[in-house]
């Protein structure tokens, strides 16, 4: 089964978090907690490291859901990379059992859904475990496992800053500065990520990769399809996913444009990301350009929340000390003019 860490939040909500196959949830949403937890609870989701068996995550996603659907907590499923595509296999699977998820929202953060959908770099690499493994006892298990980690450790770099170069004095001078208290917070979370690749076992490992040809992705006869789910769709793209997903694979191709991916997702809306100096964002960089993708989800959940009638508490401060906000004082001839402008906080 897999780990679930909950964080108690002060909205209506409650997140369900689905990471990618690396880094676990906790490293994987650190930045976005915050955000989220403004909201409601938060769960995240973790994977076991010996092994993964695509249905009891699934299972344990679905469980969930149902369990704070139970609690009268509305409920907003949340998936990146990979985990997109978890999340859409399970409301494919719901929907083939004639049931309906009752989500209030869902996001995706750089969606894959098959492995059609991989750049041929990760395509290559990720074709190469699953013919070793194929071939059993004739196959070459410890090839299989390098690559399987070098795929794991290639997807997670793009998810941090890179380690600065600087060494002797002048690395003891840098720790002294903003940016080198940033980079002090950024080795630690390498730290954790390196330690989450460390702890996924040899089997672990392929069990994730072989996960991947499990998923079947998005219906390819739009005619006959039927929404995955009614409720409100984000999706968020790096603007340089080229490295990691081809944009023209089955599912990709569909869900970077809105007039396409409103087929399955009715009540959808698309954003490509971009850091705020228009620098290029990878493959769900969560954490190095975690501004810009917060940026998008907090305006998406504030425009939820007000068709419930509920606004955050920062908020609602706000609006309350709107009217004692204008006082403005203007000189003439040698005298004050003193005017007071009064607006109402709910207008």
């Amino acid at each position: 089964m897999c780990k679930i860490h909950t964080y108690n939040g002060g909205g209506p909500f409650h997140f369900i978090c689905v990471p990618g196959l690396v880094p676990d949830g906790p490293e994987t949403f650190l930045r976005q907690l915050p955000v989220l937890r403004r909201f409601g609870r938060a769960s995240v989701i973790t994977y076991p490291n010996a092994h993964f068996v695509l249905d009891t995550v699934i299972d344990s996603i679905h469980s969930a859901v149902l369990n704070a659907r139970a609690q009268g907590r509305l409920v907003v499923l949340i998936g990146v990379s990979v985990g997109a595509g978890i999340c859409m296999e399970l409301l494919r699977r719901v929907r083939a059992d004639h049931h309906v998820l009752d989500l209030a929202a869902f996001i995706m953060v750089s969606p894959f859904s098959c492995t059609a959908d991989l750049a041929p770099l990760l395509s290559r690499i990720v074709g190469g475990i699953e013919s070793e493994s194929d071939r059993g006892v004739d196959g070459q298990p410890t090839l299989a496992l390098e690559r399987g980690r070098a795929f794991f450790r290639s997807l997670a770099s793009k998810s941090i800053a890179k380690k600065p170069p600087t060494a002797g004095w002048r690395s003891l001078l840098a720790m002294m500065t903003p940016q080198g208290i940033a980079d002090k917070s950024e080795a630690r979370i390498r730290a954790r990520i390196e330690h989450t690749l460390a702890n996924i076992s040899p089997q672990g490992g392929i069990d994730r990769v072989l996960a991947l040809r499990q998923m079947v992705g998005l219906d390819t006869d739009t005619r006959a399809t039927k929404p995955l789910t009614l409720a409100p769709t984000l999706i968020l793209w790096g603007s340089k996913e080229r490295h990691t997903l081809n944009m023209d694979g089955p599912g990709t191709r569909i869900l970077c444009r809105p007039d396409l991916a409103s087929r399955h997702f009715p009540d959808v809306e698309v954003h490509w990301v971009y850091a705020n100096d228009g620098e290029e964002v990878p493959h769900a960089s969560l954490l190095k350009h975690a501004g810009p993708f917060n940026r998008h989800m907090r305006h998406f959940l504030r425009r939820q929340s007000k068709t419930l009638g509920w606004f955050p508490r920062m908020t609602l401060l706000a609006r309350a000390a709107t009217p004692l906000s204008i006082l403005i004082l203007a000189a003439r001839g040698g005298g004050w003019l003193v005017v007071l402008g009064l607006r109402y906080a709910f207008a």
